[in-house]
C-alpha cells in the first residue's frame, strides 16, 4: 500500500505541475479539496458503515493523495511565495511556514487521542468538514494569481 501511495503521490504531483499554468490554481485548489473531501467523507464512512469492505479504505487514500498532491501539496507552497506583499515577502513566507509545521505537527500529535476519544470514523468526517469550510475559504478568499507578475499579483491583493 505504502509504494501504492507514494507512486500515486508521483504522478499526481507531475500532473500539476505540468498543469498548473494552464489551468490556474484556483481550479485545481477548488478540484483536490473537492476530492479530498469527498475521500475523507469515504473514509469515515468506511469506519463506520463499511469495515468489512478494505477496498473502500484503500480507494478513499489513494484518491485523498492523489487529490492532496494535485492541490494543497504543491500550490501551497507556490501561492506562499506569491501572496505576500514584496517587502513583507521574507517574514510572511517565514510565519506560513511556520503555522504549516505547526499545524501539521498538531494533527500528528492529536491524531491518536481524537481517535481514541471520538472514533476513526467520526474524526476523518471531521477532517471532511475542515475540507468543507477550505472550500469556502479558497472560493471566496484566495485569488486567482496565474499569469500574474508578482508586482500585479501585490496590486490586486492589497
Amino acid at each position: 500500500m505504502q509504494l501504492g501511495s507514494q507512486f500515486c503521490s508521483l504522478v499526481m504531483t507531475g500532473v500539476a505541475v505540468i498543469v498548473i499554468d494552464r489551468l490556474g490554481r484556483r481550479p485545481l485548489l477548488l478540484g483536490g479539496v473537492s476530492g479530498m473531501m469527498i475521500s475523507l467523507f469515504l473514509l469515515g464512512s468506511y469506519y463506520i458503515f463499511y469495515n468489512t469492505v478494505p477496498a473502500v479504505a484503500v480507494v478513499a487514500l489513494l484518491l485523498y493523495v492523489g487529490c492532496y498532491q494535485l492541490s494543497f501539496g504543491p500550490i501551497g507552497w507556490l501561492m506562499i511565495s506569491e501572496i505576500f506583499p514584496l517587502k513583507l515577502r521574507g517574514r510572511g513566507i517565514s510565519i506560513a511556514v511556520l503555522v504549516n509545521f505547526g499545524t501539521n505537527a498538531l494533527v500528528t500529535f492529536a491524531f491518536s487521542p481524537l481517535k481514541e476519544l471520538l472514533g476513526a470514523g467520526v474524526l476523518f468526517c471531521g477532517f471532511g468538514v475542515i475540507c468543507v469550510v477550505s472550500l469556502f475559504f479558497i472560493y471566496f478568499v484566495v485569488p486567482e494569481t496565474k499569469g500574474l507578475t508578482l508586482e500585479e499579483i501585490e496590486a490586486k491583493c492589497l
